[in-house]
């Protein structure tokens, strides 16, 4: 029962952050940007910094976390958000990151991406296509069909399907990657996460040696807010999971 609890505050967070979509959408004409330019509080440097997971929330963990994630005040949903709050999943138990080379080596958002990023929620705009190291030879990295771009900075217009396109999402919905050698070779390494209604071990190198819970709440453009389960996707083709469904979409391919 408590964790169909924890399953319907998700739910109710999602609900409000497409509320703050269409407030942005009404006031730029455009979806949220990809990425922002910020002075870096560790270096006192200009540097860019994705919105992936940083749409909205609070200031990030010190460095090296301020280093990848930006401030609060320079998230495109600060000035809408009201209580940060809605951007905290109560299931959140962290991932093994992506925090890359060559300024800080491997971090991980543990024990929460709430408390690293400041944030637990995911901007669709980040398609993980990860190396089959599993089988030999490795498989090169996988590749989307040819797509029409990410929704970032897109009119609402752009996407043909609002009820199917995912705006938002947790880490269990994808793979996530992170940076284990410098450059100029870098080296990645994938990992699974799961979050809602898995009591065990939470990061898997392979989902298909993971419990069926790849369990994730998911926004979608027309401003609905679901619980879908990820496994069958995810544990079927790990690196190639983004096949769209009665369900949902993740991309727009080029026509």
């Amino acid at each position: 029962m408590k964790v169909r609890t924890r399953d319907t505050e998700c739910l109710g967070n999602f609900k409000q952050l497409g509320l703050m979509h269409k407030l942005f959408l009404d006031d730029t004409g455009r979806f949220p940007p990809a990425g922002v330019r910020e002075i870096n509080p560790s270096t006192q440097m200009p540097k860019g910094k994705s919105l992936f997971q940083t749409l909205g929330g609070v200031d990030p963990a010190p460095f090296p976390y301020d280093d990848q994630y930006c401030q609060a005040t320079n998230r495109p949903f600060h000035s809408y958000q009201g209580n940060p709050l809605i951007f905290r999943c109560p299931m959140d138990k962290g991932h093994m990151g992506d925090l890359d080379w060559p300024h800080h080596g491997v971090n991980h958002d543990k024990p929460s991406a709430w408390e690293t990023a400041g944030s637990s929620y995911l901007y669709n705009i980040s398609l993980q296509a990860p190396e089959d190291t599993t089988r030999r030879p490795p498989l090169p990295l996988a590749t989307l069909q040819p797509t029409r771009g990410t929704i970032a900075r897109k009119a609402e217009s752009w996407v043909e399907d609002p009820d199917r396109y995912i705006l938002m999402h947790e880490p269990p919905a994808q793979s996530l990657s992170k940076v284990i050698t410098p450059p100029p070779r870098l080296v990645w390494l994938s990992y699974w996460t799961q979050w809602h209604r898995n009591r065990g071990r939470v990061d898997f190198r392979d989902p298909r040696i993971a419990p069926a819970m790849f369990v994730s709440p998911v926004l979608f453009v027309d401003g609905h807010a679901a619980i879908h389960d990820f496994s069958q996707s995810l544990m079927r083709d790990p690196w190639y999971p983004y096949e769209e469904t009665k369900d949902w979409q993740w991309y727009q391919p080029r026509n």
